[in-house]
């Protein structure tokens, strides 16, 4: 299960590519927040044009909140939390 402190990997759902990574800030019952921190900078097009770039950070390096529930999202966990979601066990 997704918990608070882990960092995670949204994927392209057709392939094995990274689109972003994010850390999970908050855990709920029902669902978690993710703050994502980076991108995958080639499918999001930033080489195109400048206008990109700035379009990307202002709108994929948000927050998200994510349905525990929803099976059409397709994110994995690249590195687990500890017990109190600062890496400790």
């Amino acid at each position: 299960m997704i918990q608070l402190g882990d960092f995670i990997a949204q994927m392209c759902p057709k392939k094995t590519t990274i689109l972003k990574k994010g850390i999970v800030i908050q855990s709920l019952t029902d669902s978690y927040i993710v703050q994502w921190l980076t991108y995958n900078k080639k499918f999001w097009m930033d080489f195109e044009h400048p206008v990109f770039e700035e379009l990307n950070r202002s709108y994929l390096l948000t927050k998200m909140s994510i349905h525990r529930k929803n099976n059409e999202v397709d994110i994995r966990i690249l590195s687990k939390a500890g017990k109190n979601g600062l890496g400790n066990p």
